[in-house]
């Protein structure tokens, strides 16, 4: 029951330190604060900040659409508790295959 880090093939390991400070957020406390301690760790600007995670795929573990099983991807912290307070979740193909279906 975690977030997943994916690092794309041009990532390293520095990269994957950066994303995975980033996806640390709790949702508690203050993201604008969080995103300054981010850049301030790693000596960067808020844009090689969001571009670094832009490129790692973040998913949740525990959350699989309830038709084929993808994971489900992440965009913000704030999708962490939002996704997981969902009785079911269908992935975009999913529900594009199951709206045309209808």
């Amino acid at each position: 029951m975690s977030v997943k880090l994916q690092p794309s093939m041009t990532q390293n390991t520095r990269d994957l330190n950066i994303c995975g400070d980033y996806w640390a957020y709790n949702n508690q406390g203050n993201y604008i604060a969080h995103v300054i301690s981010v850049c301030q760790k790693y000596d960067i600007s808020s844009h090689i900040l969001f571009q670094t995670i832009g490129e790692c795929f973040a998913y949740l573990d525990d959350v699989r659409c309830e038709y084929c099983g993808y994971v489900c991807p992440l965009e913000t912290p704030a999708d962490i508790p939002f996704m997981r307070s969902k009785e079911r979740w269908c992935c975009e193909v999913c529900e594009h295959a199951l709206w045309r279906d209808n």
